[in-house]
């Protein structure tokens, strides 16, 4: 039977074309094409098995690595993928949805040419097999997914088993790092804690190790703590250390350096350039690497004393995979908190680790520290996250009624409409009189982040209010120009300017706002500094203007106030992840606007990414 006949008998009465994407039906015809190559003998795909792969297809679209061969874990992914978009854009159950029994066994019992089985106990997986790979432990089956992740996965337990298994102080240059002891003798004695102490000690003697946490648990201080004791040492011993800082987004590779910088201090991560050399490809992970569009596998070889990847929850797995391949004896500290959002694309790799590492027995314990104390002076936002992250109505209410000053929720934005507008014509005056530093500090004290882009209380409906506003207040009359003096815009590419350093280029959401200078409009970008980078805005290429925008464009920001916007009704993007990414990029105040059914439904949902990789690492370690 071919592909089309499959497709046209697996429709029968259900409308699989409005059920499916027209990629994931192509990815399940070319896995099924080259199985086909694989032998002399007609590859059998019974109905039931296409299906099923339809279903692997979307779900590996929608940022799973694989599908866990459970009637449960099965039966979820049927209820979240086998629906239709109704007229009012939201997803509703379709008709005749394949039965979680018959995945399994159509999974199972497939041609080998198809579905290689690859027990999870093994070293390596074959590169050249079939296409999509049955994942076994202990000859029971656990999972399929493709080639490529199976390979990941493996290759990224590899490392990390190797790592907890045995310390090391050795580099890639094959020079030996200080111990703990000796850096804890050069650091601030204030900055120590057993947290920060047992993550630098890990550091300098585990090949990769993993550091995560909350908000305000210190993961940047304990970062520079790290470093500025190692350019003592170094400084001491006469030796130069080099060092490659990134992280998966050129925006959250800014934000790291910057923040670096200010834990620093004045002369920032120069204080020590004699002593710490940053690597000059230090950027996003794939600047690090060298991947582009039309270079997807990295040929680089990273020969640095330490590699550190901050945002870490942003990073997808085969990145990772690549990433820790060329990496070689590097030292690769991974930092980041699991509970935000997951990367846009595969996996929760992130989550996976912590959750190989978290009790004392487990795997990868030797290389997970995480940092549990908080030390922001207001802790509203502490105690609003911790509930929101347990998903729990009761603890969130608890809390709003303990900081009434700092949290506040409302059903409807009307409350918030004057205040967001009020700000936006302060932060338009301010443009106009050309005074570029206060534009900047009223622009980072408040944000309105959605959760969608259309809709209601989305992010077009806030421009909308806004543009409203600003056009009525300023009457017929309209600066010249692609940006109005005054308004805010969010870069929307990288940009790719080799002559700049790092922490002067323009990343994608970089946020900026446009002001007179005597040389016309500009474009000034926070974080507020003495010297804030900015553009003409006829150099801007691609923006948009930045009122509000969606929580995943947040993502390494903080601003003073966010007002947190949700959907009038409940759909798919909603869960506890978004919400709290969302709380956590506030300092100080945070305003949730969102019915009490949306809210609910918001907390009641965790983003759950199927991988086998933490089985995968337990299944290894246990042999």
């Amino acid at each position: 039977m071919t592909t089309i006949e499959l497709w046209e008998e697996a429709s029968g009465d259900a409308p699989l074309s409005e059920i499916f994407d027209e990629t994931d039906r192509l990815l399940v015809d070319a896995s099924i094409r080259l199985a086909g190559r694989l032998g002399t003998e007609a590859l059998v795909v019974s109905v039931d098995l296409y299906r099923a792969l339809l279903l692997l297809a979307k779900a590996i679209r929608h940022s799973h690595a694989a599908i866990e061969l459970t009637e449960e874990a099965v039966g979820r992914l049927v209820e979240e993928h086998w629906t239709l978009r109704d007229d009012r854009g939201q997803f509703e159950p379709a008709g005749d949805p394949i039965a979680a029994s018959a995945v399994i066994e159509a999974m199972t019992g497939a041609d080998r040419r198809l579905l290689g089985v690859e027990p999870m106990e093994s070293d390596v997986v074959d590169p050249n097999g079939s296409p999509l790979v049955l994942s076994t432990a202990g000859g029971e089956a656990r999972y399929v997914t493709t080639r490529r992740f199976a390979s990941s996965e493996c290759a990224i337990s590899n490392r990390l088993l190797a790592s907890a298994r045995d310390a090391t102080s050795i580099t890639a240059e094959g020079a030996v790092l200080p111990t703990a002891h000796d850096l804890v003798g050069f650091a601030d004695p204030d900055r120590l804690n057993e947290g920060v102490v047992a993550f630098i000690e890990r550091a300098m003697t585990r090949s990769v190790s993993v550091l995560t946490g909350g908000p305000g648990t210190g993961k940047t201080t304990a970062i520079a703590t790290l470093l500025r004791s190692l350019g003592l040492w170094a400084r001491s011993q006469d030796r130069q250390l080099r060092i490659a800082l990134c992280a998966p987004t050129a925006k959250a590779a800014v934000r790291t350096r910057e923040a670096l910088d200010g834990a620093f201090g004045p002369n920032g991560l120069d204080e020590f350039a004699d002593e710490l050399a940053i690597d000059d490809r230090s950027g996003s992970v794939h600047r690090l690497l060298g991947i582009r569009p039309d270079r997807s596998v990295s040929t680089v070889e990273l020969r640095c004393d330490l590699v550190i990847v901050d945002e870490v929850s942003m990073l997808e797995m085969t990145l990772l995979d690549q990433l820790l391949g060329c990496a070689g004896a590097s030292h690769v500290v991974l930092v980041g908190d699991p509970d935000q959002l997951a990367s846009v694309e595969v996996g929760a790799v992130l989550r996976d680790l912590v959750d190989a590492g978290e009790a004392d027995s487990a795997p990868l314990s030797a290389l997970v520290t995480r940092l549990v104390r908080s030390f922001r002076s207001n802790d509203a936002i502490v105690d609003l996250a911790t509930a929101i992250n347990a998903g729990d109505l009761g603890a969130v209410r608890a809390a709003l009624a303990r900081h009434p000053g700092a949290l506040l929720r409302s059903a409807t934005p009307e409350g918030e409409v004057s205040s967001v507008i009020d700000h936006a014509l302060e932060v338009r005056a301010l443009a106009e009189a050309g005074e570029v530093h206060a534009a900047l500090e009223c622009l980072g004290r408040q944000v309105v982040l959605c959760a969608n882009r259309e809709g209601d209380h989305s992010v077009a409906w806030w421009r909308t209010k806004v543009d409203d506003a600003l056009r009525r207040s300023r009457g017929a009359e309209r600066s010249p120009g692609r940006f109005e003096v005054g308004t805010p815009i969010m870069v929307l590419k990288n940009e790719q300017s080799p002559t700049r350093p790092l922490p002067d280029r323009l990343s994608n959401g970089d946020v900026g706002v446009v002001c007179a200078t005597d040389s016309g409009p500009e474009v000034y970008f926070l974080p507020v500094s003495n010297t804030p980078r900015h553009r003409p805005v006829r150099v801007i290429d691609q923006a948009t203007p930045a009122w509000s925008f969606t929580i995943h464009k947040s993502q390494g920001s903080e601003y003073d106030k966010v007002i947190v916007s949700l959907p009038t009704t409940k759909n798919r993007i909603l869960s506890r992840e978004l919400i709290y990414t969302a709380v956590t990029r506030a300092r100080s105040e945070v305003v949730i606007i969102g019915s009490d059914e949306v809210f609910a439904a918001a907390l009641g949902t965790s983003v759950d990414r199927v991988s086998g990789l933490t089985e995968r690492i337990a299944v290894r370690a246990s042999k």
